[in-house]
């Protein structure tokens, strides 16, 4: 999945979950949990000749932070009309993506 795929995926999530009214905030995982896995889900799909990540190893990298793709879509959710806070989130997802950092 290349840059210009990820960001309309990641648009129309947001877009979507804006019709969403209920407070998730008290189900949604926390920021750094997000931001850590949602960039080593992307460091490994750049990674890739594909440019995107395999089941098994998008599977491995959920798991080794216990985190679900519901818990990503929650987060999303519950932040979605925040932008200030949103634009900070894809900023630090960034950032560490460009570092390297990959934990697990």
């Amino acid at each position: 999945m290349n840059t210009q795929s990820l960001h309309l995926l990641v648009a129309t999530t947001l877009l979507l979950s804006a019709s969403c009214t209920t407070d998730k905030n008290s189900e949604a995982i926390d920021r750094e949990v997000f931001v850590e896995v949602y960039s080593d889900l992307r460091i490994a799909a750049v990674e890739t000749d594909s440019g995107s990540i395999s089941f098994s190893g998008r599977d491995s990298i959920l798991d080794a932070f216990d985190v679900t793709e519901q818990d990503l879509t929650l987060f999303l959710e519950a932040h979605v009309e925040d932008l200030e806070f949103m634009r900070d989130v894809w900023n630090d997802i960034e950032l560490r993506m460009d570092r390297g950092d990959q934990i697990n």
